[in-house]
């Protein structure tokens, strides 16, 4: 298998990623019930994190993301509830990339580093809750070029040489931006979205420039991969209600052929479906630079 090339796989950044670090720092308490979440994970079942280390049999798995995470809580902030009743801030892929080089000192050369980051900073713009700090009134182009400084120090302090960025997801079709009924919000959250992913890829293309051609900085448009999804489902074995969760707040429905978990997460076939798409990217595009 091709992942094996590489030493150690490390995840970066939200609930897209995280396999289990929120479900630590809360005591298995989030995300909940378990009988929804497998193992601490935001699916039903394994994530495409999962899948990734399994295929990469000779690999290591460091594991960074943390569910809530956005890019830099000094622009905003993710929490997550505790057992004591108080909210707590996750560490930002800002923060992130300072516990790992605590963690690892340098990454080796044939490292691969995943970031999946951003759509948590966007969720801040129409979730009034107590999830979101917001510090300071931010543009697609400012998180983005968040990003892009963390992303710097990921590669020339922490070492990172192979970085896969997964572009943000398509948040105008989450269940839960649909179910507030609201179509500037919705209309909002999609060009939001677009712009962070076009800033991303900008800021992204301007590092790799920067850094020449002992590094690789790759993007994995996730954005176009559920778009795909959602327009024919039968092709990708996909329930054809793309817009209704698996999870009803009692009991799981179609929770093998789902979309969405919930209002924000993919279900296990869609995590499937991703894990696969992502070594056929790295196959044909970042193996090969």
């Amino acid at each position: 298998m091709l992942l094996n090339r590489y030493d150690r796989l490390v995840f970066m950044g939200d609930s897209n990623a995280d396999s289990g670090n929120v479900f630590a720092m809360t005591k298995q308490t989030r995300p909940m019930p378990k009988h929804v979440y497998m193992d601490g994970r935001y699916s039903n079942g394994k994530m495409w994190v999962d899948h990734l280390s399994d295929f990469a049999t000779n690999s290591e798995t460091i594991m960074m993301a943390y569910g809530c995470a956005t890019i830099d809580n000094d622009v905003v902030a993710g929490t997550v509830p505790m057992p004591d009743g108080m909210r707590k801030e996750v560490p930002s892929f800002v923060d992130q990339v300072a516990l790992l080089r605590a963690q690892v000192g340098k990454l080796r050369s044939n490292d691969l580093v995943f970031v999946f980051v951003g759509s948590n900073d966007l969720n801040s713009l129409v979730d009034t809750g107590p999830t979101y700090m917001t510090r300071q009134t931010f543009t697609p182009e400012l998180l983005a070029s968040k990003l892009r400084m963390a992303m710097q120090e990921l590669c020339l302090v922490v070492g990172a040489q192979n970085v896969l960025v997964m572009k943000v997801r398509p948040r105008e079709d989450y269940p839960s931006v649909l179910a507030l009924n609201n179509p500037n919000a919705i209309l909002l959250t999609r060009q939001v979205t677009e712009a962070l992913n076009v800033a991303i890829g900008e800021e992204m293309a301007e590092l790799q420039r920067e850094l020449g051609g002992e590094y690789v900085v790759d993007i994995f448009d996730t954005y176009s991969f559920q778009k795909r999804i959602t327009q024919d489902p039968a092709q990708f074995g996909v329930d054809p209600d793309v817009q209704t969760p698996s999870y009803n707040g009692i009991d799981l429905v179609n929770p093998d052929s789902s979309l969405f978990l919930d209002g924000a997460h993919l279900a296990k076939r869609a995590h499937a479906l991703l894990a696969a798409e992502v070594v056929r990217h790295i196959v044909l595009s970042l193996a090969t630079k």
